[in-house]
């Protein structure tokens, strides 16, 4: 069995680097090592090759994957055990199949093209298109996005909260590291399947300061009341689709620190002043941002409202 290397994964915002970098671009938490690549070479389902492990996302390894049938280089998530037991990650992963088929067809969602039950020691493995465009943790670890193209990614990702809002489905994982931004030339979005769930959806228990987050959630994204139990809500998408909006547009997230002290920056800090970590952006920008990132959801405006304003500032 040919072992392969590793992939490192943040514990604060979940982007994951291949290579040594000790410490996440966006945040600076420490990475952790997902161990070596012990799939690589390996047939799955008969006709699928995996090549490498080329990242990871809040429930599974992805691969680089060939179709030996197609010739096609396909991307294989392969679910990890990240502290859940299997059922749980069968749950989870069933979920966000059955997310993406209500939502889909939609040019931003990347396809799902086969569900392979039980593939790997017994965990089903989710085939779909391979994205060579960067994930956007990696095109932030240049620094931040041009304001021009952050107003467009801004207007095509509301447009998609909307789109799936409309048919039962939440970005509930939204983050950097499910987006794949391309920028050279027409901006475009793409949004991996590993962000969808069915929704509304029942959150887990409440996470105070003080306790460990579970390994699947992002805490720089997570909103007030999710984190105290609250269910997971289209209100809540918002609030991660502002702090993904200030990441874009400064280079580093909202609220920095550790786990812990992330969580209790949403549940107890004032909301960001964009203004003050980039002065030159524009104020409207900033007052968007606010009404996005208030504490209480029946506060902050709707996708349709984001993209309106995103719009009329992209002129």
């Amino acid at each position: 069995m040919r072992v392969r290397g590793s992939v490192k994964v943040c514990p604060t915002c979940k982007s994951s680097y291949s290579g040594k970098p000790p410490r996440c671009p966006l945040d600076g938490a420490a990475l952790y090592d997902l161990g070596p690549d012990l799939l690589g070479g390996r047939v799955v389902a008969r006709h699928y090759r995996m090549i490498e492990r080329c990242g990871a996302g809040t429930t599974a390894d992805v691969y680089r994957a060939l179709d030996v049938k197609s010739g096609a280089i396909v991307a294989a998530r392969v679910p990890t055990a990240y502290g859940s037991d299997d059922a749980t990650q069968r749950e989870r992963l069933t979920d966000q199949v059955r997310a993406f088929r209500a939502a889909a067809p939609h040019d931003m969602l990347i396809p799902v093209l086969d569900v392979l039950e039980r593939a790997v020691d017994g965990r089903t493995v989710v085939v779909t298109e391979f994205v060579s465009t960067p994930a956007l943790p990696h095109v932030l670890a240049a620094g931040p996005v041009p304001l021009d193209a952050v107003l467009a990614a801004g207007v095509q990702i509301a447009s998609l909260l909307e789109h799936l809002h409309a048919r039962g489905v939440l970005a509930r994982d939204l983050r950097a590291g499910a987006l794949f931004l391309a920028s050279a030339g027409a901006t475009r979005v793409r949004l991996s399947i590993d962000a969808l769930a069915t929704g509304p959806t029942a959150a887990p228990d409440p996470l105070p300061a003080v306790r460990a987050l579970s390994p699947h959630m992002a805490a720089a994204y997570l909103c007030p009341e999710r984190i105290r139990g609250g269910p997971c809500t289209t209100a809540g998408d918002v609030y991660a689709f502002a702090a993904l909006l200030f990441e874009m547009l400064t280079g580093h997230p909202a609220f920095q620190g550790d786990g812990p002290a992330v969580i209790a920056q949403h549940l107890d800090a004032p909301a960001p002043v964009l203004r003050q970590a980039a002065p030159a952006l524009p104020k409207e920008l900033e007052g968007l941002l606010a009404k996005m990132f208030a504490k209480l959801p029946r506060f902050r405006p709707t996708p349709a409202e984001v993209r309106a304003a995103l719009a009329a500032l992209a002129g």
